[in-house]
């Protein structure tokens, strides 16, 4: 099971049941492909699907019965066919003795796992039924060896399938898009359409059918890539408008669709200056060409186009034939010319494929459809085609092209050609260039686009450069605020340039009555402030900045925390570092050079500078770069030397914090011993400086390898934090609302954090002394973390409880983790994902999903990986092996 596309399930082990069953039916039907595909060199006279058994095969003298079996567990037992047996026995066997149905019966079981000890006695028994086989991978034939050879998995049985109709005499047609067309006929036949079966002689016939739907469409890529979620053709909508720009996929998401299509397809593209008259005359000419070309029909009538394409209607509605027509670019063509197409032809299901265009509105008022957008490419998908061109690029890089580019597949194979020919494979540096507008060549994304833009009046492509600088959703009155600074005080203007901007597919408009501009847009679109003056820009930033501030939402956040940058608003950015839980979001990367300028600044505040230097300390601190943080501390050192009137007990805790930190990580215990001693004793207790010294000198002896003593003394600062908040561990287990509203109304918040700290220093002293008896402990500090809005934290120590549920509920902590991966991204925390991932993909293996298992960690392994990720992914790819080789049939 690869990553999932889209958003997550919220009941990870429901998932996996459901995929089983699907599996199941899966592979029945790719069984039933590989019975067609040999049916006719069988001699049989026709194969029939869920009737009395799975499948079954009408021979001239005998008929078979074919009981699919597929079993996760890899061994097959009595009870998992015993119904099917008896049922055998007493119903179907009857019918034969009786002669209400000709032929000598026989059921064959098919299976893709092993009997069992008690099935393969009973199976070798005097008392087994002649008539009843089992046939499971690397067994034997029996008396009828033209049947498909089972195998022990999907891929597999898709490969044997595949190979199969490669003898198919149809050169123009890949065998694998046989099988494909070939099994959703079967599924579609199972729903009880075509008479619930197929009969040998129309075999060659329905290939033919299968060749001449798919020649017209454009020719499908050999390397597929699926969208976010890649629907199915067809659906309950008789017709469906799936709208995006030139470069979104969509013609080869059709293509790719027909082939699972269980309707018949035609395709049909409206050409630069076709008129709607004669795409009539064509469709009709070619659907009747294909499905009324029985000698006993009689001709078309003559007339009017419109009035061919009815009579076609009417023939094909005699034999109760449904088909799918695809038209392609059905942007232009009139909306009455698509409704006259559409009216005509009401037996057809229509997928209308189209750029968006400004009478799109009135079509879907008509019509009374809401358009469908394909989402685009996953971030995974961005890392294989980047991966393809010899460019590895890490999971935030990839969100990061994916984001520029909007997900549209054009735009992704373009920019990962460009970062291979002129950014030396350095996906990081494009993206650099290309939101700065510093590329030299163009790309197919701007050249599309920019024949959008020329289309806008000056007040839409106006509001578009605002919509492109504030980046992140707003509402229309936020909006309307920034239009009044450059001078578009009108509401009803800018309206009405909002509702171009809508025609032309540039903005997304959300439920909650916020709207953004497309992100494929923005670069373009971003121009357009480009033209206004310093003082213009600067109010409608600093206005901007306003409408955003005390934002929770990650990404309005993050945008403001830029924005007080970008306006020179120092101090209350470096406020924002002070907060407990700045380090734990996802905050803007240029942040970093913000603050170091502050921090190097000579005639900066020395306060700002001093708070500066510890919040990048802190950054050094999590990268491991000793170097740096030693550079950090030395400069608060200075600073604090040379004193401040604002200098106090905080600043002297956050001076001995990082001095701690240095030591530890550097080894020197006798001078982390000395600092602490010299720390303290100037330090009021109890209070909350005294606590946080003590917290911070118990992290920094367990990275001096001091474990027990740091685990010690982290429960005895625990205690002194649940005395001063008043709380006992039960009630941390209250429901997490209650302990939220505890947490917001308590003088000190804050402190829920440090005190989460603790218990998840006890958890990785646990961890370090190689004892798993930490759930407590970590459940716990998740718990205070999620109240608190410590997101990277309460992601650490989700981990570790489900870490510890793997051994007792492995679909609990596969919950989990999808839960806390979906925190990782709406915080805007991708570094985190990687991590999450791979931990999830070990659950799928304790869980029986090998293969699942298996398929995640080689996703992951495209990314340009860290050292510790790598060294995580290597661990639990070991741990997979290790459980698969204890598989049965390993």
């Amino acid at each position: 099971m690869q990553d999932f596309i889209g958003e997550l399930p919220l009941d990870g082990a429901q998932q996996l049941r459901i995929r089983a069953t699907h599996r199941g039916f899966t592979y029945q039907n790719l069984y039933a492909v590989g019975c067609l595909l040999r049916l006719q060199d069988a001699g049989a006279e026709s194969l029939l699907v869920e009737r009395d058994e799975d499948l079954e095969v009408v021979l001239p003298e005998r008929r078979l019965y074919l009981q699919v079996k597929t079993r996760q567990s890899g061994v097959l037992v009595w009870s998992d066919i015993q119904s099917a047996v008896d049922h055998y026995r007493s119903g179907i066997r009857a019918e034969h003795d009786e002669g209400r149905r000709s032929g000598t019966p026989a059921l064959v079981v098919i299976t893709n796992a092993q009997p069992g000890p008690d099935l393969l006695d009973k199976t070798q028994a005097a008392g087994w039924p002649d008539d009843v086989h089992l046939l499971c991978p690397g067994g034997p034939s029996g008396t009828d060896a033209w049947l498909p050879p089972p195998t022990t998995d999907l891929d597999a049985m898709l490969r044997w399938c595949t190979a199969e109709a490669g003898k198919v005499p149809f050169l123009s047609l890949r065998p694998q898009t046989l099988v494909e067309k070939l099994a959703a006929r079967v599924q579609y036949a199972s729903t009880g359409a075509l008479g619930q079966g197929f009969v040998a002689a129309d075999l060659p016939q329905l290939f033919e059918q299968f060749v001449q739907e798919l020649q017209a469409f454009p020719e499908d890529p050999i390397t597929y890539r699926p969208q976010k979620t890649d629907p199915e053709l067809v659906n309950e909508q008789r017709v469906r408008l799936v709208v995006g720009y030139s470069g979104a996929g969509k013609t080869t998401w059709a293509a790719h669709a027909a082939k699972r299509c269980p309707l018949p397809v035609t395709y049909c593209n409206a050409a630069e200056g076709l008129s709607a008259d004669s795409l009539a005359e064509s469709l009709a000419r070619e659907l009747a060409a294909r499905h009324l070309s029985s000698p006993t029909t009689s001709a078309l009538p003559h007339g009017s186009s419109v009035d061919v394409l009815r009579a076609v209607h009417l023939r094909l509605a005699e034999t109760a034939t449904v088909v799918a027509v695809v038209l392609d670019n059905a942007h232009r063509l009139p909306t009455d010319g698509l409704r006259m197409l559409i009216g005509a032809l009401p037996t057809a299901q229509w997928i209308l494929l189209a750029q968006p265009w400004p009478a799109q509105p009135v079509l879907e008022a008509h019509l009374g459809i809401t358009p469908q957008v394909l989402p685009g490419w996953t971030v995974d998908t961005v890392a294989e085609v980047f991966a393809a061109e010899g460019c590895r690029t890490d999971y935030p890089t990839a969100q990061r092209v994916n984001t520029l580019a909007g997900g549209l597949p054009l735009y992704i194979g373009q920019a990962a050609t460009l970062t291979r020919s002129q950014y030396g494979a350095d996906a990081a540096a494009f993206c650099d260039a290309f939101e700065k507008r510093t590329h030299v060549t163009s790309t197919a994304q701007e050249l599309i686009l920019e024949q959008a833009f020329d289309g806008l009046g000056e007040v839409a492509a106006a509001l578009a450069g605002l919509l492109a600088l504030a980046e992140v959703p707003l509402t229309r009155d936020e909006l309307q605020q920034l239009a009044a600074e450059v001078g578009l005080a009108r509401a009803s203007v800018n309206a009405r340039a909002l509702r171009e901007l809508a025609a032309h597919g540039l903005t997304q408009s959300f439920g909650d009555g916020h709207l953004k501009l497309h992100d494929a847009a923005r670069s373009i679109a971003a121009s357009m402030v480009d033209a206004l003056d310093d003082d213009t820009t600067d109010r409608v930033q600093r206005t901007l900045c306003q409408v955003l501030e005390g934002e929770r939402a990650p990404a309005r956040l993050s945008r403001w925390m830029r924005l007080l940058g970008s306006t020179g608003q120092i101090d209350h950015l470096i406020a924002l570092t002070e907060q407990e839980g700045f380090f734990e979001r996802g905050y803007p990367r240029e942040l970093r050079a913000v603050l170091a300028d502050t921090a190097h600044a000579p005639d900066a505040d020395p306060a700002l500078r001093f708070d500066a230097h510890n919040a990048l300390s802190a950054w050094a601190f999590r990268e491991g770069d000793l170097d740096a943080l030693s550079t950090h501390v030395q400069a608060m050192e200075t600073l604090h030397r040379a004193g401040h009137p604002d200098f106090g007990p905080r600043e002297r805790m956050l001076l001995a914090s990082r001095q701690f930190r240095l030591y530890g990580e550097s080894g020197a215990l006798a001078q982390l011993r000395k600092a602490y001693a010299e720390a303290i004793v100037q330090t009021p207790a109890p209070s909350r400086y005294e606590r946080g010294l003590r917290y911070e000198y118990a992290s920094a002896l367990w990275e001096a390898g001091q474990y027990k003593e740091a685990g010690q003394l982290a429960v005895d600062v625990a205690r002194a934090y649940l005395d001063h908040l008043g709380l006992e561990v039960d009630d941390i287990m209250a429901p997490m609302n209650v302990l939220h509203a505890q947490c917001l109304n308590h003088d000190t918040p804050d402190d829920f954090k440090r005190l989460a700290d603790c218990f998840n220093l006890v958890v990785v002293v646990h961890r370090k002394l190689n004892s798993m008896a930490f759930g407590n402990w970590a459940v716990w500090a998740r718990r205070l973390y999620a109240v608190s809005g410590a997101t990277r934290s309460a992601i650490n120590s989700g981990q570790d409880v489900a870490d510890v549920l793997r051994l007792t509920d492995p679909a609990e902590a596969l919950k989990m983790l999808d839960t806390l991966r979906l925190a990782a991204e709406e915080d805007n925390l991708p570094d985190m994902v990687i991590g999450v991932r791979s931990q999830r993909a070990l659950i799928l293996a304790h869980m029986g999903d090998i293969a699942g298992a298996r398929a995640e960690i080689d996703v992951l392994s495209r990314y340009d990986l860290t050292r510790n990720q790598s060294e995580d992914i290597r661990h639990q790819s070991r741990l997979i092996e290790e459980i698969a080789s204890r598989q049965p049939g390993a």
